[in-house]
């Protein structure tokens, strides 16, 4: 039976007056279209002088469909005040708050589901989770210490407090907890215990893993590698990890680390300067290509993501003046198209020309707007003029 035919069905009970298998059809509606609206609106009806608790919680789901989300926890609240111990009343409720922005309220609400019952896996979860979220770290911990008391080996609670533990620079701690042999491998390299995180590694049967567990893997031995002090095959593996998952801030990261410890403030510079890029950090990528601009000026990719940057930051002068410098270099193409169009739209046709741009069509190579020829026209018809006077 299909969705229309249950909506049938349902309306036909209703007629009847056979309340419940009515209810039921549209709940089960409910389980296969969580945001049917018909059936929402129905129950609701069916609610309204039959069960206030229920017909709050539907008309709070029936306005999340519609997006009217601080409705939605007028009615949760509205739910609660006929039943200050429901669960889905409650978590609603909390889920509300944290997708509305409101993260303590939504924390304040979780513990409330706690108090309830202990047993609710879920709100443990979301309350390190929002914990974490605002850098409330040892917070989460209290939390996942009592969840780890409280679900014992029946939830991965103790992978969660080691990182945790790992966050907050506690590295014994977090090694009491761990299990997961590659969490515990980045906590050993973390605290500079190269010998047993080579053991767990070496152990480890790649041929099993996945893509992020390659990537893993092969970071973790750059690690390694890097605190041994052996960057060749530190970079190696640094090559691998982005070979898994394309250009990437940690793999920058790792290689300006690299760099800096032997001695190369350049390319430490530069590939910071990508590391903050591919954060979206550019006032901090800007400070970076500056400085490895200042150690190399002639580096060409270094010159022309600085050109790039000032672009994207407004400031089009300061960029021009670095696609003239990556020009003067090698003749550069784009460089010499882009300083071509720049002075063409300053009305500099001189250094327009200069850079390659076709007057004598109005236009150069990339069809930039240049109204020469018209200006030319008219000044041959003026002296055409007085010629013949």
């Amino acid at each position: 039976m299909n969705i229309d035919e249950m909506h049938i069905l349902a309306s036909e009970n209703l007629s009847m007056g056979k309340t419940k298998e009515a209810e039921s059809i549209y709940l089960k509606i409910l389980e296969n279209v969580p945001n049917d609206e018909a059936s929402l609106s129905a129950l609701m009806d069916i609610y309204q002088e039959t069960d206030r608790l229920k017909y709050y919680l539907t008309r709070a789901n029936y306005n999340i469909v519609n997006g009217k989300l601080e409705y939605g926890i007028t009615d949760c609240k509205k739910a609660l005040n006929q039943d200050a111990s429901n669960i889905e009343a409650r978590e609603k409720l909390a889920r509300l708050y944290k997708i509305t922005n409101k993260p303590l309220k939504a924390i304040d609400e979780f513990s409330k589901i706690i108090e309830i019952d202990k047993k609710h896996l879920i709100s443990y979860i979301e309350l390190i989770d929002l914990y974490t979220k605002e850098k409330t770290l040892e917070s989460a911990i209290d939390i996942a210490i009592k969840a780890k008391e409280e679900f014992g080996s029946e939830a991965n609670f103790d992978d969660i407090l080691a990182k945790l533990y790992f966050d907050i620079g506690d590295y014994k701690n977090a090694l009491c907890n761990v299990k997961d042999d590659m969490l515990k491998a980045k906590i050993l390299l973390q605290d500079n215990k190269n010998i047993e995180a080579k053991e767990i590694l070496s152990k480890l049967d790649t041929k099993t893993f996945d893509k992020d567990k390659k990537a893993l893997y092969s970071l973790l031995s750059a690690q390694y590698f890097y605190n041994e002090k052996n960057f060749d095959e530190a970079f190696k593996f640094i090559e691998e990890y982005i070979s898994i998952l394309g250009p990437n801030p940690i793999g920058y990261q790792m290689k300006a680390l690299c760099y800096e410890e032997m001695g190369d403030e350049f390319l430490s510079s530069y590939n910071l300067g990508y590391m903050n890029k591919a954060l979206g950090k550019f006032d901090d990528a800007l400070v970076e290509f500056n400085h490895a601009y200042s150690l190399n000026s002639k580096n060409k990719d270094v010159i022309i993501e600085l050109a790039r940057l000032y672009e994207q930051n407004k400031e089009k002068y300061t960029a021009i003046d670095f696609w003239q410098k990556a020009y003067e270099l090698d003749g550069d193409e784009t460089a010499r198209s882009i300083l071509a169009d720049f002075y063409l739209k300053e009305g500099d046709n001189m250094m327009a020309e200069k850079y390659g741009a076709n007057l004598e069509k109005g236009s150069n190579k990339n069809d930039y707007s240049a109204p020469i020829e018209e200006d030319e026209g008219i000044l041959n018809k003026i002296l055409n003029l007085f010629s013949k006077k």
